[in-house]
């Protein structure tokens, strides 16, 4: 116990000597395991967002549309009577016309619907109204990228309509990607696959958006006895394939998907925090290095009052894993702050996302990939020091340089600065290759 209170006591008061390198290694290393801690608990806070759209929706357990099916749309419209299918929303009409509004214009999916709601698929209206004759309602994220507003007026094939409502639904992908799942149609010479909208209007007036070039097609909503089953069944009753479009989709498949953005993200920052940890140990080992040096007498001083050499590097490796286990903590803390402005469930659901998933073994791992890098950094430097002669280090004997004659004849026409400069760098390779590796 004793032994560890020296050490403790000498670690801490290093560190009060020194704040502004002790606060930049804080930094550096909180810095790195902050993204370490985002990227590891942002994973599935969406789910609960989709799942209370699903709910208020009532959402399918699987969507089939007839895209996928070709010319077989007699086993498509089979579906609604496969066992362990419980209920049914549509077929639902569907036209892939343009929607313009305020100057822009855009590809929309436009689902035909009764004014009654629907059993299985009833978007659920945040503003406004539901579909009536001469309108349209829009589904939010949708409405938000054209800035569109109930009363609204909108041209779709040159047909004008106001905006009756914003909804939003669980079935059908979140905008941008209502053509992700299920495909989108449409003549041939558009290609509907970016950006394409979700507008939902009478069923009359999704109809005569159809021409012979630009037919109908249609979306079934399904709901099984057992929603856990969804991806069995789709794999059961998915047609062959035929290089198009897949006819069903899970819920799942469809949750994964409105996750998206929230997975994109923790596939930047997972990457990010392992090279920012790179930049850490790099930077780490630099500062550790040059204090090292300013550190040699004390060393002396230890060793002569009798302490022996892994007590003098334990000395020395103790701050910096004083240092790592602060920067673990506020590593940790700046996460658990972060991750909620990085799971937003986005327009195109309702409700707050899931809380981050903390838990012990991520506690446990960034705390440990601190250490790590203090460690990795840190260790050779003080086994070095250490191992030096108590004499030495107490004379505060220079260490003389090497000489090397290529080095003497390539600085030897440089401008004096440039001149110690060179040599500066090439007396301490280690130190200069990471400082190097620290700007990349």
């Amino acid at each position: 116990m004793g032994r560890l209170l020296l050490i403790s006591r000498l670690a801490a008061r290093d560190v009060r000597r020194r704040p502004a390198q002790a606060a930049l290694l804080l930094v550096v290393i909180a810095a790195a395991m902050a993204a370490l801690t985002l990227g590891l608990v942002l994973h599935g806070v969406t789910a609960n967002p989709y799942a209370q759209t699903k709910a208020e929706t009532a959402g399918p357990d699987v969507v089939a549309s007839s895209v996928g099916y070709g010319s077989d749309q007699r086993r498509f419209a089979a579906l609604a009577d496969t066992p362990g299918v419980v209920a049914h929303g549509g077929p639902f009409p569907v036209a892939w016309p343009v929607l313009t509004a305020h100057g822009v214009t855009a590809d929309v999916m436009a689902e035909g619907r009764e004014q009654a709601p629907a059993a299985v698929d009833q978007p659920k209206v945040l503003q406004g109204t539901w579909v009536h004759s001469g309108g349209v309602v829009v589904e939010r994220a949708f409405a938000n990228a054209l800035d569109l507003h109930v009363g609204d007026q909108v041209s779709v094939d040159g047909k004008a309509f106001r905006v009756d409502g914003i909804a939003v639904t669980a079935a059908v992908p979140v905008y941008s990607q209502v053509c992700f799942y299920g495909g989108c149609s449409g003549p041939p010479s558009r290609s509907l696959q970016f950006d394409t909208g979700l507008i939902w209007l009478t069923q009359p007036a999704a109809r005569a958006l159809a021409t012979p070039a630009n037919p109908l097609t249609h979306y079934l909503s399904l709901r099984l006895a057992d929603p856990a089953s969804a991806p069995t069944f789709v794999q059961k009753h998915q047609p062959p394939s035929t290089n198009g479009p897949a006819a069903l989709t899970s819920w799942q498949s469809l949750s994964a998907a409105a996750a998206t953005l929230v997975s994109q993200e923790q596939n930047v920052l997972s990457p990010a925090s392992w090279l920012l940890c790179l930049l850490a140990l790099a930077t780490v080992a630099v500062v550790a290095g040059g204090r090292m040096d300013e550190q040699e007498r004390r060393v002396g001083l230890l060793k002569a009052a009798g302490a022996t050499p892994s007590l003098a590097a334990i000395v020395l490796l103790a701050e910096h894993l004083m240092i790592a286990v602060c920067a673990a903590a506020a590593g940790l803390a700046a996460g658990w702050l972060a991750a909620p402005l990085l799971t937003s469930p986005g327009a195109s659901l309702i409700g707050a996302p899931g809380s981050p998933a903390f838990s012990v073994p991520i506690v446990l791992l960034v705390v440990i990939v601190a250490l790590a890098v203090a460690t990795a950094s840190t260790l050779v430097p003080a086994l070095r020091a250490a191992r030096v002669s108590t004499v030495r280090l107490l004379a505060g004997t220079a260490r003389p340089p090497r000489r090397q004659a290529w080095l003497i004849r390539l600085s030897s026409g440089l401008p004096v600065p440039l001149l110690l400069g060179l040599r500066l760098v090439a007396r301490r390779p280690r130190r200069s290759l990471l400082s190097g590796a620290s700007f990349t």
